[in-house]
């Protein structure tokens, strides 16, 4: 089963959050994780976590994030990454609509 979250900042709000402070704040909700650049982009590896989490960042700002869920993962993580990008007043969506 896949299953994949969209997060994006509201249309028209200017964005100032970079990679840093978006681990921080997975960090303090109690999921912790490294941040890995690499040729490709920005990926936030949670510790224990199977699913990935991705970071599309332009001029040092996160623009967009994905995260794929993967079935070895409890479900719940699926929400804890939502309410995390959340808290950061970014919108959340999966395949059927905003979350």
């Amino acid at each position: 089963m896949a299953y994949e979250l969209y997060i994006y900042p509201p249309e028209g709000v200017p964005q100032n959050l970079t990679p840093q402070a978006v681990a921080a704040a997975f960090v303090a909700a109690g999921l912790p994780c490294i941040e890995q650049p690499d040729q490709f982009g920005h990926w936030l590896v949670l510790e224990g976590i199977e699913s990935t989490l991705d970071l599309t960042v332009k001029d040092g700002i996160v623009t967009f994030a994905g995260f794929r869920y993967v079935t070895a993962d409890d479900m719940s993580i699926a929400q804890r990454v939502a309410d995390v990008f959340k808290s950061m007043g970014l919108l959340v969506s999966d395949d059927e609509g905003e979350l």
